[in-house]
């Protein structure tokens, strides 16, 4: 009886006797009689009366009349953390329109619908039963047509907190629509032109956190655009993180000009990279050593020595094909396992290497944006309604990371949902009840902490 969870001793009083069988608890009446041969008073079972779940006793008659089940693990997870974090701004910002913005967002992380499919899937979980929300076609549409962008760009700009450190980032993303102005010539990766937007990102480095998007005509990736989204988002620490090809001294001259932090990685032959003489130290960085050297005119030198020794590898390897000469082999090795950051911001080398670094997670988080939330497959048709649906996608995409920063590498965020899709609330028409739960959720349930209840306190 120890071993029972206390929603289950809650059940056991005077006259209830509590069995287990498999993952399940049952509840019967108890009594006690006399025995005369064994001299004293007998515990004696009496009829069945029903299931013991969380919610209660669900007599047999009620669990036989199951009318409907609703995915509800999920749910409660994505639902508990919306509570902390994004569903209070919400309420402040959209205090007419919170309950169907939430219930979107939720939905698309689960699995990105167009919006005619998005009400069936409304309807197998369990927000279907805490709200009374359509999801029709025609309630989403006239959800994005109804945001204010200043609304949204005040529901953004409080997701960000003040003194931490944000990185930018910029992607194109490509679309057919019709009627959208920010639509511009451009190419895919395969050389396919096809019109596009440009998407602004604002990412806490701090949090580990997206923050902030704006959406851009195709063509507009320079420096202005770059100080205007920080001025709208109100934020004080941004860090340009870009890539090599950003490097151009007009570039640099621009960010000078409007005091925008940055971090550029310099090619290798750069003339601005400095001859290197003994490092100055080394640091850990997931579990591998790099060695650095004492800044030089705002640029800061790395060796990878695993990466040093991968490089090098296949440079030899090339030799022996005759790709390459072996005479070009000493023009290169001092370079195997280099990077050589151009920034203005004057920290600690392990502090310079570690924001560069952070840029992975920007890189991750454009690509659930485009695949998981499968943001780039919008058809909607203004320029209004593409802002605010990157806006949407924008929240689910901050409560994707709120679960990838629980977890600890063993599933995949969409691992977790799926696994805590299978817990269920089964309706009886007169009352609620619980699934049984999988061994695999319930160690997910432990492990983040999840109210299993928080959906029925609403």
């Amino acid at each position: 009886m120890n071993n029972m969870p206390d929603w289950v001793l809650e059940h056991k009083g005077k006259g209830i006797e509590i069995r287990r069988f498999g993952d399940r608890y049952y509840a019967y009446e108890s009594s006690s009689r006399y025995d005369k041969d064994l001299k004293r008073a007998r515990k004696v079972t009496g009829k069945y009366l029903g299931v013991v779940t969380p919610a209660g006793i669900i007599k047999k008659s009620d669990v036989s009349g199951i009318r409907g089940d609703y995915e509800y693990g999920n749910i409660a997870l994505l639902y508990g953390i919306a509570g902390k974090t994004v569903l209070p701004v919400l309420k402040q910002v959209f205090p007419y329109m919170y309950d169907r913005i939430i219930i979107y967002v939720i939905l698309r992380d689960i699995q990105p619908l167009p919006m005619k499919s998005l009400r069936y899937l409304y309807e197998k979980t369990y927000l279907s039963r805490m709200y009374r929300e359509s999801m029709s076609p025609g309630s989403i549409s006239g959800m994005l047509s109804s945001l204010p962008q200043e609304g949204m760009v005040n529901a953004m700009g409080k997701l960000t907190e003040k003194g931490e450190y944000v990185l930018m980032d910029s992607t194109a993303i490509f679309s057919r629509s019709d009627n959208i102005s920010f639509l511009e010539p451009g190419h895919n990766s395969k050389e396919i032109p096809l019109p596009q937007i440009n998407v602004m990102m604002l990412f806490s480095s701090t949090r580990t956190l997206p923050t902030f998007i704006r959406v851009l005509p195709g063509s507009i990736r320079d420096v202005s655009a770059m100080a205007n989204t920080i001025d709208m988002a109100g934020i004080e620490k941004c860090v340009i993180v870009a890539d090599k090809g950003f490097f151009s001294a007009d570039n640099i001259k621009k960010l000078k000009k409007r005091h925008l932090s940055y971090i550029i990685p310099l090619r290798r032959n750069s003339s601005l990279v400095p001859d290197t003489d003994d490092f100055l130290g080394v640091f850990m960085y997931n579990g591998k050593p790099v060695k650095y050297w004492k800044p030089e005119n705002g640029v800061y030198m790395f060796e990878d020595p695993v990466l040093k020794s991968e490089e090098e590898r296949d440079y030899l390897i090339r030799i022996h094909d005759n790709i390459r000469p072996k005479s070009s082999y000493y023009d290169h090795s001092g370079d195997f396992g280099k990077l050589y950051l151009l920034s203005d911001i004057n920290d600690e080398p392990e502090r310079i290497y570690r924001l560069y670094k952070d840029r992975e997670y920007v890189e991750y988080a454009f690509n659930v944006y485009k695949n998981d939330l499968e943001a780039d497959r919008s058809y909607i048709r203004d320029d209004h309604m593409l802002s605010a649906y990157m806006f949407l996608n924008l929240l689910s995409l901050y409560l994707h990371f709120q679960v990838l920063n629980m977890i600890d590498g063993k599933y995949s965020v969409k691992d977790v949902l799926l696994i805590l899709s299978r817990i269920k609330i089964y309706n009886t028409g007169k009352t609620e009840m619980v699934s049984e739960i999988p061994k695999k959720a319930k160690e997910l349930i432990s492990k983040l902490g999840i109210d299993l209840d928080i959906l029925r306190k609403k």
